[in-house]
């Protein structure tokens, strides 16, 4: 009797501790998607506990049991500028708030963001630290206990701008929320364009010699478009890429609206000599197009993108555009105009995921500034052998030593049997 009397104690007590109100304490360190959320166990839940460290952002699966009285609190649980974001069990964006009062955040259902009862997905960030959709756009313009109201407002949450310092820790105050086992949401659509690290593999170089070249076996040469480029600028980094341009009256770069932080854009020949510049265009934010005439010809270039105020100099540290002016697009003007990039001068802090908007921009070969479009005797790479080839290598015949891509055959000489390689292959990709 006794021992039966005990187990029916011990049933009870687990119940009633199961439907006990508890507090979730981050069990190492919560991820910043819904796919690496944190599981918060079950039963009613009234507080969650954690740490932000550097550039972190914590996210926890919660079911929501009454969007009526459900609401997530950091007021007297930190010390620091907090921003709370919901998210659905998709991962799309519900509800977002910065300030309540004074430096902390509350998020509840006064703007009936929230459909109804279910499992989502809470997020903790230290200001300013932002959701962007599935192509770099915000979810949010403005977080003030709001609906998605950003670019990509109906997007799913794919990554985070800007770089923040630790925060330090928190507590979440929660009503109407019990615990709930994160899932599984649908992964963004492909990205339409060249992406440096899923594309690139890795850190796309700063340098000519380490540019990343937008080459695809399904792309062809010269003639297939790239529409964007997207990456993430580490501090002091510099992206450079190789592309093609055909046409340049209607070649133009840009990253207003698609970066977080203040832009610069550069256009440098295959050599390593400046083409153009600009730094701002619309706000801090940068555009490259041929307003100034810069771009003289059709072929490859190198693109490259930096945070301001990190500049490129030539081999004696010499600027190649000057800093001044700050909008317009400029062809060389500095000191080392005339000369080839050597590297890049300034210190940045991280700049963030950014993506670069292109017009008439095209995929390379997989030989990139070597690989003259895929034509043998595409002298400026531009996809095809035409006059313009022709007249590339008529101008410089007879030079020797380092000759550039008029030297077809790279025997040290620019003559007959150049000339030659170029009228053989004449039409072609044309």
């Amino acid at each position: 009797m006794r021992y039966k009397a005990l187990l029916a104690f011990t049933a009870a007590c687990a119940l009633f501790a199961g439907t006990q109100a508890q507090t979730w304490y981050e069990q190492g360190d919560a991820g910043d998607l819904p796919e690496t959320a944190q599981s918060t166990g079950s039963g009613a839940l009234t507080e969650i506990q954690g740490t932000l460290e550097t550039n972190d952002v914590d996210m926890y699966a919660i079911y929501i049991t009454d969007p009526a009285s459900f609401s997530a609190s950091t007021v007297g649980g930190a010390t620091w500028d907090t921003q709370l974001f919901l998210f659905d069990a998709d991962g799309k964006g519900i509800v977002a708030e910065d300030d309540t009062g004074g430096l902390q955040s509350t998020i509840n259902n006064a703007n009936n963001c929230i459909p109804g009862p279910g499992v989502y997905y809470l997020a903790i960030t230290r200001y300013n630290k932002d959701p962007l959709g599935c192509n770099d756009g915000g979810l949010w313009s403005s977080n003030d206990n709001n609906c998605p109201n950003g670019p990509e407002s109906t997007s799913r949450v794919a990554s985070w701008t800007t770089s923040t310092t630790a925060a330090g820790t928190y507590t979440i105050f929660l009503t109407g929320v019990a615990g709930a086992n994160a899932g599984d949401p649908a992964d963004c659509p492909p990205f339409e364009g060249w992406d440096e690290t899923a594309n690139g593999g890795g850190d796309a170089g700063d340098l000519p010699g380490t540019a990343q070249i937008v080459t695809l076996p399904d792309q062809t040469p010269c003639q297939s478009p790239v529409n964007r480029i997207r990456g993430d600028l580490e501090a002091d980094g510099v992206d450079m890429y190789v592309i093609c341009i055909t046409d340049p009256a209607s070649f133009v770069a840009s990253t207003v609206g698609s970066a977080g932080f203040d832009t610069q854009l550069w256009l440098f020949n295959c050599d390593g000599t400046g083409v153009a510049f600009n730094d701002d265009s619309t706000g801090t934010q940068s555009t490259l197009d041929n307003s100034s005439g810069c771009i003289t010809h059709s072929g490859t270039y190198l693109l490259a993108i930096s945070r301001y105020n990190r500049d490129a100099v030539d081999a004696n540290g010499s600027l190649i555009w000057n800093n001044s002016p700050f909008t317009g697009v400029r062809c060389p003007d500095g000191p080392g105009a005339t000369n080839p990039i050597a590297g890049w001068t300034g210190t940045t802090s991280a700049g963030g995921t950014y993506q670069i908007q292109l017009q008439g921009a095209y995929f390379v070969s997989a030989q990139g500034c070597e690989g003259g479009g895929g034509c043998e005797g595409d002298v400026n790479n531009d996809g095809r052998v035409d006059d313009a080839d022709l007249l590339e290598v008529l101008f410089n015949f007879g030079c020797f030593g380092f000759c550039g891509p008029s030297d077809v055959n790279e025997d040290g000489y620019v003559d007959d049997a150049d000339l030659l390689i170029v009228l053989f292959n004449f039409g072609c990709g044309a």
